[in-house]
């Protein structure tokens, strides 16, 4: 399986730039857990501890919407090296005012600062991608890649936030998130710049335009909005479910067992070649997922079932991403990748957030068991949009190795 990898290794400058997606992406996995755990030590106040790291998850996203397009006309390096060292330098305020009792709303500016300039490497990489494998297969490969490595990371942000939390306290989580943010953003500023090829399509103001409006964008980003409300739903009902059952411990077995799916998956999808159109898999693919979510539903009763099951979740979730991925690069013209990626990211992180508070709101009236039918009843909604608009997403080559 994993010499299916190996030209996508051999390439020039991909070793170091998946580095730099790995150092950017652990941090993270440990921010929105850091910034509640630091304003909440620091003020006693929960309730102002949620709205600042959900603060800071809304300005992430704003902040991939405006590095996108900015990526696309001046380049990823000087996008990232200026982001990385305003998200640096926030973060190191955010720990310093909070530590000292500074006013609180400096303390969410920082925040919301920190969190608008987190560095869009993986953006930046995704972009740069199809500029050097000529190959789709190849290009397929290194998105599983891609999304398996970035998952890997994210999945280990809450085990550096617990090692702090051993050795000092959440003000030495925020000053980890800083040093590997600076990190990123080194090894990052030692790579070359994009493709001749691709930053000459890449000045064509017409064909950015373009990315904007086009109409398999707009399938992708529905789609995505739609699985994000899923994911938001299911982080709030499986805690609440494992707390109801006096197993609250295992709600991280649950995630950490869909995390592992999901590298498994990405690892396993992207090693081979599978049969069909990108545009025919990604609706087949996705009712697969709000079947798994179904059992997901169904198996809610049972503590460590529902961990089994989260794992199943995993490995069929992640080839939806990459499909996803995969399909940009037929959607949205070369000009606009890091434009198109940013927005289908940021959209996921927006839409989540979202299921989240419907999650909260919904709890009490129907029952947090009940709350898992969301995302069976959303997941089977962006199959059905995705299948009554598969025309949109115009691709004739198979997808895999």
């Amino acid at each position: 399986m994993l010499g299916a990898y190996s030209p996508v290794l051999r390439t020039h400058q991909v070793k170091p730039r998946f580095a730099a997606v790995f150092l950017s992406a652990v941090p993270l996995g440990m921010l929105s857990l850091t910034i509640v755990l630091c304003v909440h030590e620091w003020t006693g106040e929960l309730m102002a501890a949620g709205l600042i790291s959900g603060l800071f998850g809304l300005t992430n996203a704003v902040g991939l919407i405006i590095q996108g397009p900015l990526i696309d006309r001046c380049g990823s390096r000087p996008v990232v090296m200026t982001a990385g060292g305003i998200c640096a330098a926030a973060l190191l305020g955010f720990g310093t005012v909070g530590s000292f009792g500074g006013p609180l709303w400096i303390i969410a500016a920082m925040a919301a600062a920190a969190g608008m300039s987190v560095p869009a490497i993986t953006t930046s990489v995704r972009s740069w991608l199809p500029g050097v494998l000529s190959e789709d297969s190849d290009r397929a490969a290194s998105y599983a890649l891609l999304s398996a490595l970035f998952r890997s990371a994210v999945t280990v942000g809450p085990l550096l936030v617990s090692v702090a939390l051993l050795m000092h306290g959440p003000e030495l989580a925020v000053m980890i998130a800083a040093l590997l943010i600076v990190a990123a953003t080194v090894v990052f500023s030692f790579t070359g710049e994009r493709p001749l090829r691709t930053r000459a399509v890449a000045l064509s103001t017409g064909s950015r335009g373009r990315a904007a409006y086009s109409p398999g964008l707009r399938t992708l980003l529905i789609a995505a909005t739609l699985a994000g409300l899923a994911v938001g739903v299911t982080s709030v009902a499986v805690p609440g479910i494992m707390n109801s059952s006096g197993v609250a411990a295992i709600a991280g077995a649950a995630f950490g067992a869909l995390a592992l799916g999901e590298m498994l998956g990405a690892l396993v999808f992207g090693s081979r070649t599978w049969p069909g159109q990108r545009r025919v898999q990604l609706p087949i693919i996705q009712t697969l997922v709000a079947l798994v979510a179904l059992l997901v539903f169904l198996s809610s009763q049972q503590p460590w079932l529902l961990v089994t099951a989260m794992f199943g979740a995993g490995i069929i979730r992640a080839p939806v991403s990459i499909v996803k991925s995969a399909l940009l690069d037929q959607v949205v013209p070369a000009a606009g990748l890091a434009r198109g990626y940013s927005m289908l990211v940021a959209t996921g992180l927006v839409s989540s957030a979202t299921g989240n508070a419907i999650a909260g709101l919904l709890a009490d009236h129907v029952g947090v068991d009940n709350l898992l039918l969301v995302p069976v009843l959303t997941l089977a909604l962006a199959s059905a949009w995705t299948a009554s608009r598969y025309r949109t997403l115009n691709t004739a080559t198979p997808l895999g190795r």
